[in-house]
């Protein structure tokens, strides 16, 4: 079950990134740090664009991370994270706002 997870995450992911490049414009990102209910600290990041493919102009959304963030929560911190995570998807040219 675990690598089926990984493997639909992987083929998810790939595809994004595909979509991400035919973005209009740049991409603007939102993060959300929290902990659960054990403790233990999660990252989320959400990225926000715009398409058209040949009709409308259509805002799109996707999750583009979480993940287990167990480092202190400091700005520095979260500035690697964040580099690491644009880089992974391919869109650091890309970035308007995180």
């Amino acid at each position: 079950l675990h690598e089926l997870i990984l493997e639909a995450w992987r083929d998810y992911f790939r595809i994004l990134k595909q979509d991400l490049a035919k973005a209009l414009g740049r991409i603007s990102f939102t993060t959300d740090i929290w902990s659960a209910e054990n403790l233990h600290p999660y990252l989320a990041t959400t990225a926000h664009w715009i398409t058209n493919n040949n009709g409308p102009l259509k805002m799109r959304a996707s999750l583009i991370v979480f993940q287990y963030f167990p480092s202190a929560h400091t700005g520095d911190a979260l500035a690697k994270l964040t580099l690491e995570i644009l880089d992974r998807a391919e869109v650091t040219s890309k970035v308007c706002i995180v």
